[in-house]
């Protein structure tokens, strides 16, 4: 019998990696928070009826939470697999209840959150890593408990950490930082993707970010110039390290800062943070998937330097790309957790990925600005070795229902000039 995967996330990344288990041969069904999400109706679920429709985790977590325990009950999966961090952070809360009905193969919440919050992320980073390849970070309005309650409950009593510079109020950083170059990230601590970000250039909008986010839990880093990448891992028990896969960020919607739209992979085997971070993560006794993302900035020499930008310690956007390239992060995760057999892993490093609409905006918004225009036509129009993050037409009904769903968004963000 094939054992069975509940995806929490039917639109383009969860549909991803719900083709992705089916190609495995896992059985698969489907959760999303709203009925016309394109994972329910992919040609790869065999039972529909075993599809699920949640409330939003992000309004209603308790609602989310029952939901999903309430249908695991009523049907045997071997796994769930959240997607997003709204899911799988809720559901980690109840990590306990959930165990009893299904596999959750991933940290418990105390250590999810040591990565998925920027300020305890970037605390464990300054203890271990070098201050070079850390941007300079200060918070703002700190209301959570301290990074060393977090450790101990996460079983780590040994983790080495730096507390960073916290100031009550927006006004206490500006007089204890008279200096300070903008323009400046200003991020809500758990922010996710282009989410609760803010580019600023001055003091007014400084300040005028923090209000609209509450000026609690803020983080406040200096802005980097340069081309986002990522180094990806998944680990579990025997061995500890199942796969490891680079990207670098070709483009982004919005074109300020969001999420990526174009992917190439990135040859990052032999590079000094990928090894420094499987030892991290080795300390960590991480069990699931991370993904850690940097800037790389070059310098007046022309060589490049990498700064971390934040850790996701979930499946991240641009996980189609490592696929398609033979890197089969979650059916490797499941495969780990249910001790089935983890075939060999092809890292072929050949196929770039996109999401087609999006991807179009970025580069329509990038040369309408003027940024780099041969650079991102000529890529643009290159469709060789290329894979279509949101369009199957092997997965036909699914793929329409993005199409129609994208084409709306397409013509709506395009009348708007992206933030």
């Amino acid at each position: 019998m094939k054992a069975r995967v509940l995806v929490l996330n039917g639109f383009v990344k969860g549909w991803n990696i719900l083709k992705s288990l089916a190609d495995d041969g896992f059985a698969v069904n489907c959760g999303h928070h709203t009925p016309d999400a394109p994972g329910l109706f992919s040609n790869r679920i065999d039972d529909r009826s075993a599809n699920l429709v949640y409330p939003n985790p992000k309004i209603d977590e308790k609602g989310f939470v029952n939901a999903v325990l309430e249908h695991l009950g009523r049907f045997r999966f071997d796994i769930v697999l959240p997607v997003n961090a709204a899911e799988m952070m809720a559901l980690a809360r109840q990590k306990d209840k959930l165990s009893a009905l299904a596999l959750f193969p991933f940290e418990t919440y105390s250590k999810l959150l040591l990565l998925h919050d920027k300020k305890y992320f970037f605390e464990l980073l300054a203890a271990q890593f070098d201050p070079d390849v850390m941007p300079r970070s200060w918070s703002i309005g700190d209301q959570t408990p301290p990074i060393s309650d977090i450790i101990a409950k996460a079983g780590l009593g040994q983790a080495a950490f730096q507390p960073m510079d916290d100031y009550p109020t927006v006004e206490h950083f500006l007089n204890a930082q008279p200096g300070v170059i903008y323009p400046l990230m200003v991020k809500t601590r758990r922010a996710t993707s282009a989410v609760g970000i803010y580019r600023v250039r001055n003091e007014t909008e400084l300040r005028t970010a923090c209000r609209i986010l509450g000026e609690v839990d803020i983080i406040v880093q200096e802005t980097l110039a340069g081309r986002g990448v990522g180094i990806s891992y998944v680990r579990w028990d025997r061995p500890p390290l199942l796969a490891r896969f680079g990207h670098k960020r070709v483009r982004e919607y919005p074109i300020a800062g969001g999420a990526s739209t174009s992917r190439e992979p990135w040859d990052c085997d032999n590079h000094p943070l990928t090894a420094n971070l499987a030892g991290f993560l080795e300390r960590l006794d991480w069990h699931g998937v991370v993904m850690f993302e940097f800037k790389e900035v070059v310098d007046g020499g022309g060589q490049p330097a990498y700064k971390f930008l934040e850790a996701n310690p979930r499946f991240w956007g641009s996980v189609p790309l490592a696929i398609a390239n033979g890197v089969n992060f979650p059916a490797l995760l499941c495969r780990a957790a249910l001790g089935l057999s983890l075939p060999p892993v092809q890292n072929q490093k050949k196929y770039r990925a996109r999401i087609l609409f999006s991807d179009t905006l970025s580069m329509i918004f990038n040369v309408f600005h003027g940024y780099r225009v041969g650079y991102h036509l000529r890529d643009y129009f290159n469709f060789r070795r290329l894979k279509l993050d949101d369009i199957d037409f092997r997965d036909f009904s699914a793929t329409r229902k993005i199409f129609r769903r994208m084409a709306v968004e397409f013509f709506s963000r395009l009348r708007r000039k992206p933030a």
